[in-house]
Parts: structure tokens; C-alpha cells; sequence
């Protein structure tokens, strides 16, 4: 199994990065055939679609830029683990210029050129204390992984998270773990 972890977090060691990693340990408890791939957006330089259309004439997408080895990860995972904080009430700029440059996995009429069968774990992290809070986020990201032919089978919101990661709430945590090593693909 092809894991992809995507962090969207511009914090090194923050929540997000704490929960894929738990996530991670679950699936890597007792399994030997999984390979990770771990990238943190903010590290990345990963522009913006420029809305040119090249990639609908099959030449893929024109810029040369982080994005490029992210294409070819996305097309070998099996699973897509892609985590956020919310931030003004929505995911990073950096997971929003990620989700819109995937409009190269798709050809005009809306035909998507990723491989079928794969796999998504959302992950987001809050402030706000009450999880229902900004439900509509993690709708938005089902329903855009849905768009590719991408299942979530599994999403995590941490509420009342603070800049703290030692902080996360130990039964989300506990859930992240399960998740991981419950997962079969």
C-alpha cells in the first residue's frame, strides 16, 4: 500500500502533522508492504492553476513547480491523507492551491485521468471548541476528493486544538490510531 500524507499546517510539529503521524503509526502497526510519502505544503513552492488549460490538451500542467512530484504521488497512492487547520473559517492557502492545481487530473467534460480505487482520511484541526463548527470544510473536502473518484472513508476533526500539539485531546488521538490501524486497503 502507497500512503500520501499531505499537511497543510505551515507549523512544523503542529497538530496537523501530530495526527497524521498518529494515523501513520496505526497503519504502519504490524505491516511491512506500506511506503510513505510525507509533504508539508508549506515547505513546498506550489502556485496557483493558471486557468490556461494546457493540461486539458493533454501536455499536463505547464508550470514546473513542487506540484509536479505531487502529481506523480497522487497517481501512485492508494490512500491520500490530507490534513488542515482551519484557518478564516476554511483550509490553508497552500491546501487550497494544492486542491486547485488537481484540475490537471481532469480532462474537459469533467473525465478524471487518476487511477480508480483510491482512498481518503481528512484530517482537520480547529480552534473552535464545538467539532460542527465548520462542518461544511470537511463536506467541501469529501465532496472535492468524491469529484476525482477519491472515497473518504474516514475524516478527523479536532476541536479546541491550541498552538500546543501536546494539547490535542488524547481520545482524538486514540481515534486517529484506530483509524490507521483498522484501515485496509
Amino acid at each position: 500500500m502507497k500512503v500520501l500524507a499531505i499537511s497543510c499546517s505551515p507549523r512544523v510539529g503542529g497538530n496537523c502533522d501530530k495526527i497524521i503521524d498518529t494515523i501513520l503509526n496505526g497503519i504502519l502497526n504490524g505491516k511491512s508492504d506500506v511506503v510513505v510519502d510525507k509533504y508539508k505544503l508549506s515547505t513546498m513552492n506550489i502556485n496557483g492553476c493558471k486557468a490556461c488549460y494546457s493540461c486539458k490538451k493533454g501536455n499536463g500542467c505547464i508550470q514546473k513547480d513542487d506540484m509536479q512530484l505531487l502529481y506523480g504521488k497522487l497517481n501512485e497512492a492508494d490512500l491520500i491523507i490530507f490534513a488542515s487547520p482551519i484557518y478564516m473559517g476554511h483550509i490553508t492557502g497552500t491546501g487550497k492551491n494544492f486542491m486547485d492545481r488537481m484540475f490537471a487530473f481532469m480532462k474537459e467534460h469533467f473525465e478524471v485521468t487518476l487511477p480508480k480505487g483510491k482512498k481518503a482520511i481528512i484530517v482537520l484541526t480547529q480552534g473552535h471548541n464545538v467539532e460542527s463548527a465548520y462542518r461544511r470544510v470537511a463536506d467541501d473536502l469529501i465532496n472535492f476528493f468524491n469529484s476525482y473518484g477519491i472515497e473518504t472513508v474516514s475524516q478527523i476533526i479536532a476541536a479546541g486544538t491550541t498552538l500546543k500539539a501536546e494539547n490535542i485531546n488524547k481520545n482524538v488521538l486514540d481515534h486517529a490510531y484506530r483509524v490507521g490501524e483498522k484501515l485496509v486497503i
